[in-house]
Order: C-alpha cells, then structure tokens, then sequence
C-alpha cells in the first residue's frame, strides 16, 4: 500500500492502489503522517472531519462500523488512527474499477447559500425513457396502488399492462382516470405473474397480503416495488427476502420518506458531522384527528398493528440516517381517546355524527362509486370507538442503537390540526429541530460564534410524500433497465424497519425491554 501526499498550496491526498482487502466489500489505505491525528481513535471515536472522494463525488456515510462497512458497503468509511477503512459506491474493487480515491478535509462554510448547497441533496433522481418499454403490473388498486398507477402512468416508455383488484368496478375506476383502456385486468394476480411479457409489479394491498404476492412474484422473476411495511411478522419478511435474493431480481420497498428532499439533507448534515457525534434522536408522528381516526375503521385495525404499518416509516428512517440498528427497544402504548362505548354500529346510523370530529370522510381511500353513496353496505363508516386494544391511538418507544445513540419515538392520532411529522438531533456541536411538512429545520450550533442555520424546500413543487412517491418510484425503474444501482442490496436493509417495529409491539405486549441485537437477518 502507499499514499501520495498533497502537493504544496492544496488540501487533497490521492490515495494510491493497491488497498488491502479487509473482508467483504471493505478495503484498508494507509494515511500520510501529517493526518493521523485527524482521525478517530479510541479516545475521540468521532473527531474527524476527512472525507473519502470516489473521483470528484464524496462518498459515505463516515465513521461506519467496520462491520457494516464489510457487509454493507455502499460507499461507508471509517478514518482509525492510521489508515482508512472504505468501499467503494457499488461494491467494486477500488484497485481494479478504474476510478481514483482521494481524501479531503471537510470545506469550511462561507455563507448560508454555500450551507444550502453543501447540506442539499447532491443529485434529483431523473427519468430518461428506455428505447423497449418496462411493463408493469398492479395489483391492489386502493389509495396508494391508484396513487402509484398515476405516477407511473405519466412516465413515457413505461407500459401499465395489467390492473388487479378484487373489484370490478375499482379497475374500471382506475383504468378511467389513468387514461389505461389497453391494460389488461383480473382479479387473480397470477394472470398477470404468468405473463411473461410483465417486467415489474407494484404490489399495494393489505399488509397480511404482502408475503402471498410478493413471493409468487420473485418466483416469477419480476422487478418488485412491494409498499410498506415488508410484511406483518419478521418470518414472513425473512420469507420474502429469501425470495427476492434467489430471484436475482430488483427489490424496493415504499420507504418513500428515504426519498425526499427533506431527509436526504438531514442526512447529508449527519454525513459530513455537522452536528457532531449524534448522541440523541426524538422523532414523532402526531396525526390529524381525521387522519388519525380513519384507521380505526379500515383493515389497519384488524389485520397489522399500527407500529408496524405505520410507525416502520420513521424507525426505518432512524436506521437509515444514523446507519445503525436498535439494540433494546422499550414500548407503551394503547387505545385511550377512542376506547368507550360506540354510539352507533355506522356513521350513518348514528345520532351524534354532525358533532362527532371523528366522522367518517372516506380519507386516504379509493371507494367505488357504489361504496361512496352507501359506505355502511360495505361496513367501511363504522364506529371508531372500540371496547378492544387491538390497535392503538398513541404509543411511545425508546431506543438504544448499536452506535450507542439513544432515542425517542411516539405516534399519536389527537392532532388538533394536520398531520405532523417532527425530527429532532442533538449532538456535540449543534441540534436540529425539523417539521416535515413545512420542509423546514434548523440547525443551532454549540459554538455561539457560528450563526444558526435555516434549510427549506420553498418554492419547489414536490409532490406526494415531500416528493418522495416519484423519487422512490423513478429510482426502483432506472434500477429495473440497469440504469442505477438497486434501492436495497441487503436482507437487513430490507428487514431494518420491521424488526424495529416489531420488537416495539413485543414490547408493549410484554411490558419489558427487548433486545434486537439477537435478531438474525438472514433469510430463514
């Protein structure tokens, strides 16, 4: 191994192959003399400030586990006492891929605009139409099937050839509004797995339904974007991740959120240490009393518990940002505000229903419009007061990672206004306060000579989710044409999420801590 110093009146040292093999997809280079107390040690785990540059494009997440680094990769380094551990963005050999490596200070800020520019997301996620169509499938044509149907249906060289749905009158529905009358349609989802012509399939029905589609599917040999969460229990998640790594195909999971611009800048601050080592993490999810109370009366409230269909949202993303997994997970939770006596079996039949703020609107659902003019038929107003727990109206987790940060989540539905979600990191240097649906946080620094900063997405049109619906749709088929890498590359990437919230709901049924760290991710 050897390095090549900077040369004189520059801040860049060329790493210089050949990189020791260090296990996995993990590679060792030695630093120059003049950096080795720039890095981390034992005392100062995480004091440097040097970045990795894979040519001109910085890499990351920095002070990764070396474990993670050998298994994960994806661009992670660590910089330790001498050397640094590093993979390469895709898992390629660094000695033989034909880009140069390089390390760099951190640059020191000059003014907002340049904040702005260094936290933002570095590339938009953009669509190019393919000479051949993709053809693709759906199957579960409710809110967030016919949601997707349209995204999708706006990208040229992107073919809809199948709608799937146990109505009738749903497809008819979605057909209509998409503009789709050449896709072909059935209430079976194999018609369309059997189609050899089918290159992808958005599976978006019921939770419990997941593991029965999406298995079917890999075995077919599609492309899968399967919403989220994975599945209700870990099995079945183990079970479709086993599926998808013997199919060889591309996987991506409607972790949306991972896609917008809002959080993918809250993890470039984490990336480049803005804030300093990050020793605490408070997220929450407060739901508007509409919102809140619609799923109390959907499927949500028999099939899957709220933490998991709901809440993986968040715990992925606490995994995603600080690259690190829960090790104990705490919970309490339960039904308070809607636990008494329901007054009617219906809204329709219910005497108290002008008054009552929790009455039925038919929101985040695709209803017919046979179901519209009667929704009792159809058993889809009835009551939101319940005399069981099997769904809750407000839980609070807290979390110890493997990195050692500690944290904090709750999900409430007494929201008195809109549905809300808040993000708070405090580390060594600053904090960061952010509400997602203004697209906004702040940043406030331990050192009172550095001035406060404010991050905002004014003035861009984004679209559903913060633009996280388009993003994460255009990155699974630019994935799908071999256009990008795949999403997700790892069985615990996939199963992060609901591990979590599973280990959450365990908790709050069992009364105790759970630890997670014994948890295996490979596919059973």
């Amino acid at each position: 191994m050897s390095y090549a110093v900077a040369p004189p009146g520059k801040r860049k040292w060329n790493l210089t192959p050949p990189f020791r093999h260090d296990g996995g997809l993990a590679w060792v280079a030695e630093l120059p003399p003049e950096l080795w107390n720039d890095t981390d040690d034992n005392d100062h785990s995480h004091r440097s400030t040097l970045r990795v540059l894979e040519n001109s494009t910085e890499l990351g997440p920095a002070h990764a586990v070396h474990a993670t680094i050998q298994a994960a990769g994806d661009g992670r380094y660590s910089f330790w006492m001498n050397v640094v551990y590093f993979s390469s963005s895709d898992g390629s050999d660094p000695n033989t891929n034909g880009r140069t490596y390089s390390v760099a200070p951190t640059p020191p800020l000059q003014d907002f605009r340049s904040v702005q520019q260094a936290i933002a997301p570095s590339n938009s996620v953009q669509w190019s139409a393919p000479d051949e169509p993709i053809r693709c499938a759906f199957v579960g044509l409710g809110n967030r099937g016919r949601a997707l149907a349209r995204i999708v249906g706006g990208f040229d060289g992107v073919k809809i050839a199948w709608l799937v749905d146990v109505s009738p009158e749903r497809i008819a529905e979605v057909q209509a509004d998409v503009n789709l009358p050449d896709a072909r349609t059935s209430n079976d989802f194999m018609a369309a797995l059997e189609d050899p012509a089918v290159d992808a399939v958005f599976i978006t029905v019921p939770d419990h339904l997941h593991r029965l589609v999406a298995e079917e599917a890999f075995l077919a040999k599609k492309h899968v974007f399967l919403e989220k969460p994975i599945a209700t229990t870990t099995a079945d998640g183990k079970a479709i991740a086993a599926a998808w790594l013997a199919s060889g195909r591309i996987f991506q999971l409607g972790y949306v959120l991972r896609w917008t611009p809002f959080y993918q800048a809250i993890r470039n601050v984490i990336r480049q240490n803005r804030l300093g080592p990050i020793r605490v993490i408070s997220l929450s999810e407060q739901l508007s009393v509409v919102h809140g109370a619609s799923f109390l009366r959907r499927w949500h409230a028999e099939s899957s518990s709220l933490m998991v269909h709901k809440s993986c949202h968040d715990l992925d993303l606490v995994c995603w940002l600080l690259d690190s997994r829960p090790r104990l997970v705490g919970s309490l939770g339960g039904l308070s505000t809607f636990r008494r006596p329901a007054p009617a079996p219906f809204c329709s039949q219910c005497a108290v229903r002008p008054d009552c703020p929790y009455a039925d609107k038919g929101l985040h659902e695709n209803r017919t419009a046979a179901e519209r003019a009667d929704p009792s038929a159809y058993g889809l107003d009835r009551c939101v007061f319940r005399q069981d727990d099997s769904i809750v109206d407000n839980q609070v987790v807290s979390f110890e990672l493997e990195s050692g940060v500690r944290g904090t989540y709750y999900l409430a539905m007494q929201g008195p206004r809109r549905s809300e979600r808040r993000i708070t990191l405090i580390g060594d240097a600053g904090r960061l306060d952010g509400i997602f649906e203004d697209g906004r946080f702040t940043i406030v620094h331990t050192d009172p000579n550095n001035e406060p900063l404010v991050w905002s997405t004014k003035g861009r049109k984004l679209g559903g989710h913060g633009g996280g619906d388009v993003s994460s749709t255009i990155s699974f088929l630019n994935a799908c044409l071999g256009h990008s890498s795949p999403p997700i590359k790892t069985a615990e990437a996939a199963l992060a999420g609901l591990v979590f919230a599973a280990s959450a709901e365990q908790s709050r049924n069992s009364h105790e801590m759970v630890t997670v760290g014994d948890v295996d991710f490979r596919p059973d």
